[in-house]
């Protein structure tokens, strides 16, 4: 569009076509980058809670001589409702099944699977079913050794790749992580 004075208005279609063009690269760059970034976050997420919840496993531990259940460390304020959001719960008494609590952070998208028995327990991060195809699974054992001395796996968690199938990883597929 011609104006009075000879001036020409608005944008050509090469000058548009250049302009979408190079918001497009720059987008094409950045997106993966962000993806990545959410994707590190909230597994460096999981791993913070592990360890979260360890600390004060570790400090019911030293108070009491035993490992509490998730329950116990609500009760007695090792753990805040705010953090963590109980799920579900399994008490199953046989001796193959150890009590298992199930929570989540609700916010990182990992759930929480917890084992406990006399000589320890296994703490399991578990990306949500939508994830795990994507986000790699977390684990953190302690065992102890006699009533006075803990050992194991102190402060290593270890890790498993993402599954196709999205359920829990076999033992053998964790590996240290630190």
């Amino acid at each position: 569009m011609l104006s009075t004075n000879g001036n020409q208005k608005g944008f050509s279609l090469l000058e548009l076509i250049l302009g979408v063009t190079i918001i497009a690269i720059l987008t094409s760059i950045a997106v993966p980058n962000i993806i990545a970034a959410s994707k590190a976050a909230r597994e460096s997420r999981a791993i913070a809670n592990i360890k979260t919840i360890n600390y004060n496993q570790q400090a019911f531990y030293a108070i009491h001589n035993k490992f509490a259940l998730i329950a116990e460390l609500f009760q007695q304020n090792y753990l805040a409702d705010k953090q963590f959001a109980r799920i579900s719960s399994n008490k199953e008494n046989s001796p193959k099944f150890s009590p298992t609590e199930i929570m989540s952070d609700g916010y990182y998208d990992y759930s929480f699977r917890y084992s406990v028995n006399a000589d320890g327990y296994t703490l399991d991060a578990d990306p949500k079913k939508a994830l795990a195809t994507k986000y790699r699974f977390f684990r953190y054992r302690v065992s102890r050794l006699n009533q006075d001395k803990l050992s194991g796996n102190m402060d290593i968690v270890f890790f498993a790749l993402p599954r196709k199938d999205s359920l829990s990883p076999p033992t053998s597929a964790y590996k240290p992580l630190n």
